[in-house]
């Protein structure tokens, strides 16, 4: 898997109304992004992207939303309704995810002009 490509898709996606999370890998990209943004330890590993939404839930819930980019994720993620399981490898990617937020912005910056 190309960890990086998952968080990009994140970064994208959160520039548009309805393009919404389509896998369990963008989730786990999701609450590696939200535990960094919002200043948590890494997440503990769950079985089901359902716990692992919840526990993100109970650690964010109630606090600011820290930037729009922010706001726009959660959405994304509280759109989500697919089960999935959590395998190692997902989980690394949420590690990935996590160590590769920097501030509360997305690191993908779309192009400013359609020259090539």
């Amino acid at each position: 898997m190309v960890f990086y490509i998952n968080k990009q898709a994140i970064e994208i996606k959160a520039r548009f109304k309805n393009a919404p999370l389509t896998s369990t890998n963008e989730c786990c990209c999701v609450v590696g992004i939200l535990a960094k943004i919002y200043g948590l330890p890494l997440p503990k590993r769950f079985n089901t992207i359902e716990d692992m939404k919840k526990d993100i839930h109970a650690n964010i819930d109630g606090r600011p939303v820290p930037s729009e980019y922010a706001g726009k994720v959660i959405k994304l993620f509280d759109d989500y309704y697919k089960p999935g399981s959590i395998s190692d490898e997902l989980y690394e990617l949420l590690k990935y995810a996590y160590d590769e937020q920097v501030g509360t912005e997305p690191a993908y910056k779309p192009p400013t002009s359609n020259r090539m």
